[in-house]
């Protein structure tokens, strides 16, 4: 099993009108950090052969591609922090707002219209 197919449901999907869309991305080692499902990744650059390079988006980053959101971490687990990983973000959907990881001090709040722009629609989780 991939390790972005889960078990239990973890409701960071929050519903099927959109459709989701993956990527596959690489996560630098210069990101230097381990990323858990529902973290918000910003794309940093491209590799020669047009993958996508990301780290967690983050506002407070001297780097302007670090603070726009173009997908969400969809495996459980990415370790970053000695060796390049390879790792798939969902690039459009539906997610819990409340599910959603930022780095640094970022909230929903900071990224929710940029999400929103990007086709990564948030919504309150019901409950």
């Amino acid at each position: 099993m991939a390790a972005y197919e889960i078990d239990n449901y973890d409701e960071l999907i929050a519903g099927m009108v959109e459709p989701i869309v993956t990527q596959s991305i690489i996560i630098n080692v210069l990101a230097g950090a381990v990323y858990t499902r529902g973290m918000v990744m910003a794309r940093i650059s491209f590799t020669a052969d047009g993958t996508w390079v990301c780290k967690a988006v983050d506002s407070a980053a001297a780097g302007a591609p670090d603070k726009v959101p173009v997908g969400i971490l969809a495996d459980e687990n990415v370790d970053a922090t000695v060796a390049i990983q390879r790792a798939t973000i969902y690039t459009q959907g539906e997610f819990n707002r409340a599910a959603l990881k930022f780095g640094g001090t970022d909230t929903i709040t900071t990224h929710e219209a940029a999400l929103n722009a990007a086709k990564l629609y948030t919504k309150r989780a019901v409950g």
